[in-house]
């Protein structure tokens, strides 16, 4: 059967590859997700896609007009999305042709005959097989980076907090920490490996602040903003590269 093609504005319908929105130039396929909601929400990701979150009434004609009405912000958030890849790389770590380190942004470049699965040599990390694989050993190989921070903001605590604690690292999609007043446990998100130690020890200290403080109502924020006067601005730069979650 031939393929056909609608286009609305800048919004067009593909049978095969369903809907995309286009910006300039530029298009965005768009993601439609009906549940059991009063309005629509319109959200775009980091790897160039548009969200769409609505009640189980609406077709899919009614989505598509809410998007054309809400081009103004859609034109925006896409550059500066466009803006952040270019400064943070996103796309390429998302495609594993670079990734972060510690803060540091690596190209990653094959290499079969290491006897390794990566090797870190001046701006560059090589692996022997698959990028994706030495990515996911870097991780893993470097958990000491998150514990150390772990002992140190501990040792900050220690006469604040009657907790044991715990310290878990693990894969998170949608948190860099969390923390469980009541056992003491701490979990970190590994991903925190590849952001520069400042962040690690704002996560870290954020964290332990929950075992005071278990919401993040004033008392909390005081208590960050006496102790860390620019966590706001950290705040800022951890959703900056939340792309990362996803890695």
């Amino acid at each position: 059967m031939k393929q056909q093609k609608v286009k609305i504005y800048d919004i067009i319908y593909d049978m095969k590859s369903g809907i995309s929105f286009r910006i300039n130039e530029k298009k965005y396929p768009v993601t439609i997700t009906r549940k059991k909601m009063k309005r629509i929400v319109i959200k775009m990701n980091r790897t160039g896609g548009i969200l769409v979150s609505c009640p189980h009434f609406c077709s899919d004609k009614v989505v598509l007009g809410f998007l054309e009405k809400n081009r103004p912000w859609l034109e925006k958030t896409a550059s500066e999305l466009d803006a952040n890849d270019q400064e943070l790389g996103i796309s390429a770590c998302l495609e594993f042709k670079r990734t972060y380190f510690k803060g540091i942004l690596y190209s990653l470049k094959q290499n079969a005959d290491l006897k390794t699965p990566y090797l870190i040599s001046n701006d560059t990390i090589y692996y022997q097989n698959d990028p994706k694989s030495a990515v996911e050993k870097l991780l893993r190989d470097n958990y000491s980076y998150i514990e150390g921070e772990f002992e140190r903001v501990k040792t900050l605590f220690k006469d604040s907090i009657t907790q044991s604690t715990y310290l878990t690292i693990r894969k998170m999609k949608s948190r860099w920490g969390s923390c469980n007043y009541k056992t003491g446990r701490i979990t970190i998100n590994r991903a925190l490996v590849h952001l520069p130690a400042k962040l690690l020890h704002y996560v870290m200290f954020h964290e332990f602040t929950h075992l005071l403080y278990p919401n993040h109502g004033k008392l909390f924020r005081a208590f960050l903003k006496k102790h860390l006067p620019d966590f706001r601005e950290s705040e800022r730069e951890l959703k900056k590269y939340s792309f990362l979650l996803n890695i």
